[in-house]
């Protein structure tokens, strides 16, 4: 268990909708979004934590960042709609799967997802957005005091 096993727990979730196959989505490669895609979701380490919860159990609360990212046509309100509706199947992707498809560890996910209302990220002629998934993972640390 650690961040390297939650990530690939949340890339293989964002995978079982149809719209996002491996050829859309990577973990910090963002190369993938040069290739013509209609949709891109790139996830990228953005943090981590750590707290007791019991004499044998820690809680480490992983941040992940997806780097979503639609094609720019020069029409803010047609990448506006665009972008909310792929927000949108990885919003429902990940609220089916709250453990990461039983990913070993996963206590639960949440999502932060701010409204896109400027183009923040840019990447070519892709803008994108950023959605924040924080991961509570359960360990059972080896103890020799």
């Amino acid at each position: 268990m650690s961040y390297s096993t939650c990530e690939v727990g949340l890339l293989a979730v964002i995978r079982k909708h149809a719209d996002f196959p491996a050829a859309n989505t990577s973990r910090g490669d963002f190369r993938i979004i040069g290739h013509g895609k209609e949709r891109v979701a790139v996830l990228t380490f953005a943090g981590g934590t750590e707290r007791e919860e019991t004499v044998r159990s820690l809680i480490h609360t992983w941040t992940t960042n997806i780097n979503l990212f639609v094609p720019w046509r020069g029409e803010y309100s047609t990448w506006l709609t665009t972008m909310q509706t792929e927000m949108q199947k990885i919003v429902d992707t990940i609220i089916q799967w709250p453990k990461l498809n039983a990913t070993d560890g996963v206590l639960r996910v949440s999502l932060s997802v701010q409204s896109p209302d400027m183009p923040t990220l840019e990447y070519g002629a892709y803008r994108g957005q950023k959605l924040i998934c924080t991961i509570e993972e359960l360990r059972t640390p080896s103890r020799q005091e």
